[in-house]
Order: C-alpha cells, then sequence, then structure tokens
C-alpha cells in the first residue's frame, strides 16, 4: 500500500506549494490562484520538469549575454504540456490566462544557490534569495 503525504507550503497570498511524500519520485504541486503584482524575476536551485495540470500561464525568459546585455521572450504554457527548465533559467509568470494554474513539478538535485533579479536602464540587478539588497551584476 502506497501512502501519499501532503506537505502544504504557502508561498505567499496567490501562490501554495503541496510537496508530495511517498510517491516514487520527488513532486510539488504548484497552484497559482492569481498573478502576484510582488513577484520577483528568479531563477531556481534545481533543473525541474513542469506539467501544466490545469490553466496555463505566460511566462517571460530573461538571457543575460556576456556583454551584461539582456533580452527576453513570452511563452504561453498551455494545460496537458510538459517543459524541461535548467536551474539558469531566469523567469517570472507573467499572466494565468484562465485566473489560476495548477502545475506539477519534478525537481533535480540541487545545483546552486537561488537568484532574484531585476532589469532596469539597461543594467541587471541580482540577489541571493536570503539577501535583502540588490547589487548590479558585472560580467
Amino acid at each position: 500500500m502506497i501512502t501519499i503525504k501532503i506537505r502544504r507550503e504557502k508561498m505567499n497570498a496567490v501562490f501554495m506549494k503541496h510537496h508530495l511524500k511517498g510517491l516514487p519520485f520527488d513532486a510539488v504541486i504548484h497552484h497559482f490562484s492569481k498573478k502576484d503584482s510582488n513577484e520577483h524575476i528568479h531563477d531556481h536551485p534545481f533543473s525541474f520538469t513542469t506539467h501544466i495540470l490545469k490553466g496555463s500561464y505566460v511566462e517571460r525568459i530573461y538571457e543575460i549575454h556576456k556583454d551584461g546585455s539582456y533580452t527576453s521572450s513570452l511563452y504561453h504554457r498551455s494545460e496537458g504540456t510538459s517543459h524541461f527548465v535548467p536551474a539558469n533559467t531566469i523567469h517570472e509568470i507573467i499572466e494565468l490566462p484562465e485566473g489560476e494554474c495548477f502545475t506539477l513539478i519534478r525537481p533535480g538535485e540541487r545545483e546552486k544557490e537561488t537568484y532574484f533579479y531585476r532589469f532596469e536602464e539597461g543594467k541587471v540587478f541580482t540577489r541571493k534569495w536570503n539577501q535583502r539588497k540588490f547589487r548590479e551584476l558585472i560580467r
């Protein structure tokens, strides 16, 4: 008999994580109830595969170039699709077309620290997840 335990983690008023324990693999269900206006642009400590279970989202993915400049692209992630996300992917969710979205995350092993980013006036600013102050990223 398989016993699945669920641990809930409230990230903020509109984002809840449900950690699933007891499966043959690690998994987390993310529930976004609306776009968080305070959401930071971020990367992750691990690569992961995300499966869009219900709803969809639009994300902006940023690329920082060697000369310090950056570009971004928009992607609509639709219900029923899956996507591999490398740990160094810098992104933010900018829209929930159906008003909410459920995803199943299958994380890999920890690879790095999590960083938050700001892109202002052609410059890139960053901070570790546990720091308060952003600093300009110099390449």
